[in-house]
């Protein structure tokens, strides 16, 4: 058994490990990274990466089908799942080869392993060949990231029901397709999947897809994917899974109304949980519950020289909120005393077309007792939307009525993933529409539309 002596010990190679990694090497510090299976976690191997991979090969085939309209003629385009899949493995080797290279360029050792502690300062790590190294660290960051939850109904453990990672992974496309989960997960693999040619259908518990959105802007979502012929059941709890060699059956209660759809391939899309329970907490006496494990401000734990970030804290499941997180974490590990804000954090999804919010919405304005107006503005007198074809969807504006401070932005339409990263600046700077308004934006572009709802204040 081999032994290492270190300053800061990380655990997790994700957005969170890999970000708190970096930042704490550049203080001179001597870091350990330990990852149990490859960098990048679940947004470079399972995630973000190759959804958005996936999504911008669907995109491209969409434009090729609706081409005609621009005077481009593109004849019998189809999507090779196999070539597509290449692709994606493409990527995500080039953000490998660059993340391994930054952490050779910090000078940061990277093991490969399961980790878990021995005591609060010692992490015990199984390599796959049964090899033990122990690791003793004077900071201790855990970044272990997340799991899918798992659906918890009659015949839920059947080995046929796929998770999201799972259907990246498919070879082939099914003719029929019953997404469990209308969040953003599902309803950007539900996305891709009917580009491909599949006869898809999203089940959705809440009342509404992306049940943490603004109704009025999900609900434009929710009639365009409609339009182009993915069925959406809402208020619809699924209670029992029947799968054969070749098919199988999805029951569940539609708004008080027993209905079943046939299918060849299901996906569960619910959500994430955080991944922590392989690493011996107990040993290192760190609080935590189903929720994650418990951290302030400065991502500290109830034990003084560890921390943790990202997935496996339950704040976020966002890898940008995890790679801030990780940053955080380091910069306290090594001494600081930095905090985390929280109250502009951006969402997106990128569906067609795309939704985005950042901040308070209406709903949550009042019920905080914050009076306040909402400005508009319609993508279909954008200009560049109406180049494009993407007319459908608005701008939506949360100010105070007190004072014009922007509290929160939500968005739906063409660039919308793009366009609320202004709004998230403008929120975090403490921005009111007229600074917005005053603001020159380029023309023809969509970002007009952000002006056009702010000078509706004016």
């Amino acid at each position: 058994m081999s032994r290492i002596i270190t300053d800061i010990a990380v655990i997790g190679g994700g957005p969170a490990g890999y970000s708190a990694a970096v930042q704490a090497s550049k203080t001179g510090a001597r870091v350990v990274l330990v990852e149990k299976a490859v960098l990048g976690g679940t947004c470079l191997n399972h995630g973000c990466i190759p959804t958005k991979t996936m999504l911008h090969s669907a995109n491209l085939l969409r434009s090729m089908q609706t081409s005609t309209r621009f005077g481009v003629v593109c004849d019998n385009s189809t999507l090779d799942i196999e070539k597509l899949k290449g692709r994606c493995d493409e990527v995500i080797s080039i953000l490998h080869s660059s993340m391994a290279q930054l952490l050779e360029e910090h000078k940061i050792d990277n093991l490969t392993g399961k980790a878990s502690f021995h005591s609060p300062y010692d992490i015990e790590i199984q390599t796959s060949d049964g090899a033990i190294t122990m690791l003793h660290a004077a900071k201790i960051i855990i970044a272990s990231g997340s799991a899918p939850q798992i659906l918890n109904v009659q015949c839920g453990d059947n080995p046929n029901i796929l998770y999201s990672h799972d259907l990246l992974e498919l070879k082939f496309i099914p003719a029929r397709l019953v997404i469990i989960g209308g969040g953003a997960i599902g309803l950007e693999l539900a996305t891709i999947m009917h580009s491909a040619g599949s006869q898809v259908s999203v089940v959705e518990i809440a009342p509404h897809i992306l049940p943490y959105e603004d109704a009025e802007i999900t609900s434009v979502l929710e009639r365009a994917l409609k339009r182009d012929g993915i069925q959406i059941y809402t208020n619809s709890t699924v209670h029992k899974i029947e799968s054969g060699a070749t098919d199988g059956k999805v029951y569940f209660n539609n708004a008080g109304v027993e209905t079943s759809l046939d299918t060849e391939a299901f996906c569960v899309c619910i959500g994430q949980q955080p991944e922590f329970a392989h690493l011996g907490l107990d040993a290192a006496g760190v609080i935590c519950d189903e929720r994650g494990i418990k951290v302030d401000a400065y991502m500290r734990t109830n034990v003084p020289h560890i921390y943790a970030a990202g997935d496996v804290t339950g704040i976020s499941m966002l890898a940008y909120v995890a790679t801030a997180q990780g940053r955080i974490a380091a910069l306290n590990a090594i001494g600081r005393n930095e905090g985390i804000d929280y109250t502009a954090i951006p969402h997106c999804v990128f569906t067609t077309p795309e939704v985005a919010s950042v901040g308070l919405d209406e709903k949550e304005a009042l019920a905080n007792g914050i009076a306040v107006r909402i400005l508009r503005s319609s993508m279909a007198s954008n200009p560049y939307a109406t180049i494009q074809g993407e007319r459908r969807g608005f701008v939506k504006l949360v100010i105070e009525a007190s004072n014009g401070k922007l509290l929160g932005a939500q968005l739906v339409g063409s660039g919308a993933a793009s366009l609320i990263s202004e709004c998230a600046l403008a929120v975090k700077m403490g921005a009111t529409a007229r600074d917005m308004s005053h603001t020159l934006h380029p023309h023809p572009s969509l970002a007009e539309a952000l002006q056009e709802a702010a000078l509706s204040d004016i």
